[in-house]
């Protein structure tokens, strides 16, 4: 029992009052501190030594403010100074005793009676490793059970190559979904063959304990709607995880669009037809199913435990000799040799390190992906923001019914 599946804003004094009940034991995701760190050396390396140990080997959470025998939580001992202060404190020796610095560290203060318990939560790092540099020293940190170690010549081989593994992970992931895509290997059966195809995957995925929460998923599986639609009028459990339709499987024997979500929280997104008369595709409406829905995801992948990094991946399908287009309504905007050339284009990766905030900064992220669909259509960049660079997209994004 731990605390890791809840997001950290959503923690409150009843969860944290169930782990003394529980009598749930430091595990390699948690750890009970009675009191805060010092400001002397020593207590300073010990912080840097805990919060590094947990970024290097699965994540996990410091409870400051827990009284513990042998590992196991037995009272609140609240802090009651000024919670803000600390964190800040906190935070900034975070920040200036590691390298590289953890980028997904967050800390908070849980009101409870009496004063206040501070979680502090380092992710599963996928740079790593981090070391502690404070005053000069050289040292790594990994976890095993309850304790901290100094791991040897071997283990800290392991984590140099975990970035390089897990990329070519990612990769054969996208791959051998495109190739049952393209072969109708689908859950259902699609319009037509040309298709948009997005994957938003946390990095988590990859692991041999996922963070994502299925069943919270579940729960939720009326905002998980497919590319190109406002709601999902249909869903089902499947073998992967859990599926959601646009059309009611009774009143349909084909689908214009899908969404696979899978139990490790890979999420795949496909969208068909998005050729429409005469052969064209219009890139910009591409851009605003791309750009909707990669935002909503990534803010369901957070709800159900799944923090960033997230890998968004867009592919095309079925698509050689149709032409790109940009524009909407009677106009478009057309450029010489627009034809596409090949059956498949697969646009680079773009790396999430957070949850888009919004349309315009979901855009921002994936500026590189929108200029690559535009440059297939002969465009030097996306014709969906204007020229200061801004989200200009007027339209929501849906596919002509």
């Amino acid at each position: 029992m731990a605390l890791m599946h809840l997001p950290l804003d959503q923690v409150r004094q009843h969860h944290l009052q169930s782990l003394i009940d529980a009598k749930a034991a430091e595990t390699v995701t948690i750890e009970y501190k009675r009191e805060t760190y010092g400001g002397n050396d020593d207590a300073r390396a010990e912080f840097l030594a805990d919060v590094s140990s947990f970024a290097n080997t699965s994540g996990g959470d410091l409870v400051i403010g827990i009284d513990a025998k042998d590992g196991v939580p037995t009272a609140f001992t609240p802090l009651t100074e000024n919670v803000d202060a600390e964190l800040r404190r906190l935070d900034q020796m975070a920040q200036t005793g590691l390298e590289p610095r953890i980028q997904k560290l967050q800390m908070c203060g849980v009101p409870i009676d009496g004063g206040s318990v501070l979680i502090i939560r380092a992710a599963r790092s996928y740079n790593a490793p981090h070391r502690v540099i404070f005053k000069g020293k050289n040292r790594f940190w990994a976890r095993s059970s309850a304790r901290k170690y100094e791991p040897n010549v071997d283990e800290l081989r392991a984590m140099f190559t975990l970035a390089p593994q897990l990329a070519e992970r990612m990769h054969d992931f996208r791959m051998e979904r495109i190739a049952r895509i393209a072969a109708g290997d689908t859950p259902v059966r699609l319009l037509d063959e040309g298709c948009l195809v997005l994957h938003v995957v946390p990095f988590s995925a990859f692991d041999l304990r996922p963070l994502f929460s299925l069943q919270t998923a579940i729960g939720l599986h009326y905002q998980f709607c497919p590319m190109g639609v406002s709601t999902a009028q249909d869903w089902r459990i499947n073998f992967d995880g859990f599926l959601t339709l646009p059309i009611s499987g009774s009143n349909a024997t084909k689908q214009r669009a899908y969404l696979q979500v899978f139990r490790t929280g890979a999420i795949e997104a496909v969208a068909s037809p998005i050729v429409h008369g005469q052969d064209r595709i219009n890139s910009q409406t591409l851009d605003g199913m791309l750009v909707k829905h990669t935002r909503i995801y990534a803010a369901l992948l957070h709800d159900c435990g799944a923090e960033p990094p997230l890998a968004v991946m867009v592919s095309l399908i079925g698509v050689k000799n149709r032409e790109l287009v940009a524009g909407f309504g009677n106009w478009a905007i057309r450029e010489p040799e627009t034809v596409i050339d090949r059956d498949q284009l697969h646009c680079a990766e773009v790396i999430l390190e957070d949850v888009p905030s919004g349309d315009p900064d979901c855009a921002k992220k994936l500026h590189q992906t929108l200029d690559q669909l535009a440059n297939a259509a002969g465009r030097s960049s996306s014709a969906s923001f204007d020229r200061s660079g801004n989200f200009s997209l007027g339209q929501g994004g849906y596919l002509p019914r």
